[in-house]
């Protein structure tokens, strides 16, 4: 619908790492093999980069089908697990 309103520049962003967002960690029991070396959950994360496999591969279509539009993928999942990653360095 943009597109055919002369939209032709977009940002997609992924989602992030759900499996380490307070309430996440919070509200499912810790369980050693699903806890990663920044307590997140990584049965949540496989999930949100499952998510952003796909959302990847539909901005791929994306730029197939509308070949006069730049369309970014941003990638917020290893931005923001990069400093949850080094929390005490930044």
């Amino acid at each position: 619908r943009l597109h055919n309103q002369g939209a032709r520049t977009f940002w997609i962003h992924n989602t992030g790492p759900i499996g380490c967002l307070p309430f996440e960690v919070l509200d499912y029991p810790q369980q050693h093999e699903n806890v990663d070396q920044n307590g997140c959950l990584r049965s949540h994360n496989e999930i949100a980069h499952e998510f952003n496999r796909q959302l990847k591969d539909s901005v791929i279509q994306l730029r197939m089908q509308f070949p006069d539009a730049a369309l970014t993928y941003v990638d917020i999942y290893s931005a923001k697990y990069s400093l949850i990653s080094h929390a005490k360095h930044h």
